[in-house]
């Protein structure tokens, strides 16, 4: 139905009378069809691009998209307004749903006072109308099933966890401390989201684990060790099928990688190891160093980051190392 309502939007654009503008709305309208939304972000970055190109191409004092309280995202994004002047002509048109025609929000054009909308703009704004309900509504969708998803490898990632009392909540800890060393660092909030997922599925693989291997409460022999390391390569695997989470996978497969080249599994090093496993890398250490485990009671923060701190340049990014010191003494007073 998605492709069917694609194609009658396309038609529509086909036959519509040519602006002057003409390279510009093919151009546009082409940019809106092809524009990749996989997360919230995304989806805010398109709608700010439908209004500012839109008061652009029909010269518009503002245009605005609002929605209902229900929408996740932002419930009024406009373009910037260049008049202030009251009584300007005003044209609102809904984004509805082509199947079943509900309204998902409303496209308003404010013109000054004395200019009129013409009608190939009025073609114009009803196709962007119609193609911003389209991508809304395919996002919307996507997002409960990225949800659904997400709720049942939580669930495989929980069995591994609930094996070990020592390691609840592990997951939980790592996304926290990433995604505050992500904070530290600037990085953007779609780079954030998917380290707060990759933290919580990063452990997913050993649910292959034997539980004598993951259990054990002694030092592993060096073959025992090897089955550990197969781990990622496993948390990759279960990933790789899942469009959703292919940045994801990534992170998790390279999470045991080191600076130095002695992690595994692939043996990368330096910035050869993609950034944000650098970053979980740090995190995961940390907590691990200061959990309780079944052979060994708990590092304190200061022990713990004493020894990811001499291993800066070693085994970690030390530029990681520094952000991560700096959100662990701005959160926890620690100064080393």
């Amino acid at each position: 139905m998605a492709n069917e309502t694609q194609y009658a939007i396309n038609q529509k654009i086909k036959h519509f009378p040519q602006p002057v503008v003409k390279n510009s709305v093919f151009s546009f309208l082409s940019h809106l069809t092809r524009f990749p939304i996989n997360n919230v972000s995304d989806l805010e970055r398109f709608l700010q691009e439908v209004v500012n190109e839109t008061s652009q191409l029909v010269k518009a004092e503002k245009v605005t998209l609002t929605f209902p309280k229900s929408i996740r995202y932002s419930n009024v994004i406009s373009s910037k307004s260049t008049n202030s002047k009251e009584n300007n002509l005003s044209i609102s048109l809904p984004l509805i749903t082509q199947e079943d025609g509900v309204i998902l929000g409303f496209l308003t054009v404010d013109k000054e006072r004395g200019k009129i909308i013409t009608q190939k703009e009025m073609a114009l704004l009803k196709a962007i109308s119609q193609l911003a309900a389209l991508k809304i509504q395919n996002a919307v969708l996507q997002q409960v099933i990225y949800q659904g998803i997400i709720e049942t490898l939580k669930v495989l990632v929980n069995v591994v966890e609930a094996k070990d009392v020592y390691t609840r909540f592990h997951s939980q800890r790592v996304a926290q401390y990433a995604t505050s060393i992500a904070e530290v660092m600037g990085l953007p909030q779609a780079d954030k989201d998917v380290l707060k997922i990759a933290s919580l599925l990063h452990d997913i693989g050993k649910l292959v684990i034997p539980d004598n291997i993951l259990l054990k409460p002694e030092s592993l022999t060096p073959e025992e060790f090897e089955v550990i390391k197969y781990h990622p390569l496993v948390g990759d695997e279960i990933l790789a099928p899942l469009r959703f989470f292919q940045k994801e996978r990534i992170i998790i497969r390279h999470h045991h990688e080191r600076w130095d080249g002695s992690g595994y599994p692939d043996g990368l090093f330096g910035e050869a190891i993609p950034f944000l496993a650098r970053i979980m890398a740090v995190a995961d250490c940390f907590d691990a160093m200061t959990s309780d485990r079944i052979y060994r009671k708990a590092m304190s923060f200061e022990n713990a980051f004493k020894k990811i701190k001499s291993l800066a340049n070693i085994k970690y990014d030390p530029e990681v190392v520094r952000a991560f010191e700096f959100f662990l003494g701005r959160q926890y007073g620690i100064k080393i």
